[in-house]
């Protein structure tokens, strides 16, 4: 609960410094978190967290997972025809993949302690090719096709590549100690980001793209959630993973991604910030019910 009020806070902050503040702080912001404060919460976040290289298969659930939710709203784009493209770009962003780091971390953090990171950031990795590939492909007016090269120029993949190659290796504390700085400022550009750009009137004038588009995100998200039941696992904990991940929020890149390529971030902001409190409410109901 002390992570949604840190979320309500920071946004509503953000929301009204846009009064005051020069109409390119949303670019300003969006490179310093592409460039540096992403890239280094992925790498910390990885690095801190002992990874189970026996549980790799996690990767590949997360991979096609997210690909299936991305699939799911490119059909549901061909079923709405919508003819903005500012508008039906924003709305696929928001099946592309989702926002399990900045997210769930912190959350399972607090709820299971720091070792329930691992399965999350296993299942991240996959979800990564689909938030970082696919998403930026789609973003550039790609349609979702990328190369395995062009994730190689994005610096929070090539942070996510070093953080698992890296996972067994202790860096020194004069390393660690500035990346620590610039990951701790992660949370509040991405939180106050989401508020700069969220606008009420954009909200209601979207109402009915957004309930058609937010219903089928975790429709298809707990039809992947249901599927992951019938994988055998060795502990509550990888189960709880598998089963919350696909009904995650949808990636806080989806805005960034609006920003830097003049789509309609206002809506992309409404999005986010609906998913991201309706999965905090699905994250308690399911621990609730699965008694962990």
């Amino acid at each position: 609960m002390t992570a949604l009020i840190n979320f309500v806070i920071i946004a509503t902050i953000g929301n009204l410094s846009k009064r005051f503040l020069p109409k390119n702080t949303g670019d300003i912001l969006t490179t310093l978190i592409i460039n540096f404060t992403l890239p280094m919460t992925v790498f910390v976040g990885i690095t801190s967290s002992q990874i189970d290289l026996s549980k790799l298969f996690f990767v590949l659930i997360g991979f096609l997972g997210s690909l299936l939710i991305f699939w799911g709203g490119k059909f549901l784009l061909r079923t709405l025809k919508i003819k903005d493209v500012r508008i039906s770009t924003v709305i696929l962003l928001a099946f592309c993949g989702m926002n399990i780091g900045l997210f769930m971390y912190p959350l399972a953090e607090m709820l299971w302690g720091i070792a329930s990171i691992t399965y999350f950031a296993l299942y991240d990795l996959g979800n990564s090719f689909i938030v970082f590939g696919v998403g930026k492909s789609v973003a550039e007016g790609k349609g979702g096709k990328f190369h395995i090269v062009d994730l190689l120029e994005f610096p929070p993949f090539i942070a996510l590549i070093l953080a698992f190659l890296l996972n067994s290796v202790a860096l020194p504390e004069f390393i660690l100690s500035p990346m620590m700085v610039i990951k701790d400022a992660n949370n509040f550009l991405i939180m106050f980001l989401v508020g700069f750009y969220f606008n009420i009137v954009s909200l209601k004038a979207n109402s009915r793209i957004l309930t058609i588009s937010v219903t089928t995100k975790y429709l298809l998200g707990i039809i992947v959630s249901l599927s992951t039941l019938l994988i055998p696992v060795s502990t509550e904990l990888q189960r709880i993973s598998l089963f919350l991940s696909p009904l995650l929020p949808s990636a806080m890149m989806s805005i960034v991604y609006s920003v830097k390529n003049n789509y309609d971030s206002e809506l992309a902001s409404s999005f986010v910030s609906l998913t991201t409190l309706i999965s905090f409410i699905i994250v308690f109901i399911v621990t609730a019910i699965m008694g962990f």
